[in-house]
């Protein structure tokens, strides 16, 4: 008995054969590495500012649709903490951009 798990036909019937696939270029390999370390610079902050928004868009919206169940004091929480996550946004864009400036990608070596 066959176990579908294991089974990976080679082709379709009738379909043409997949090409080999091309060997990767190197000067490709280097910029994607250096791409994918742009990338991951400053994650946890834009994470954490990304929560802080949405934590703190929830919190405004409570405030503003629900003022006899909520606390006064959630509406200026929710701001505060809209300004300091965007405030953090801001930061990292900024970062990011000055540090690609002093180490742009050359190409070549």
């Amino acid at each position: 008995m066959i176990n579908p798990s294991q089974h990976k036909p080679d082709r379709i019937k009738g379909a043409a054969p997949a090409p080999p696939p091309e060997p990767m270029d190197p000067e490709h390999a280097r910029r994607m590495t250096w791409v994918r370390q742009v990338r991951l610079m400053h994650r946890s902050k834009r994470m954490l500012g990304f929560a802080g928004i949405v934590l703190g868009a929830c919190m405004v919206v409570w405030a503003r649709l629900s003022p006899s169940e909520a606390p006064p004091w959630a509406q200026y929480a929710g701001f505060g903490i809209l300004t300091l996550s965007w405030l953090v946004f801001i930061y990292v864009i900024i970062d990011r951009g000055r540090w690609i400036k002093n180490n742009p990608y050359k190409p070549g070596g």
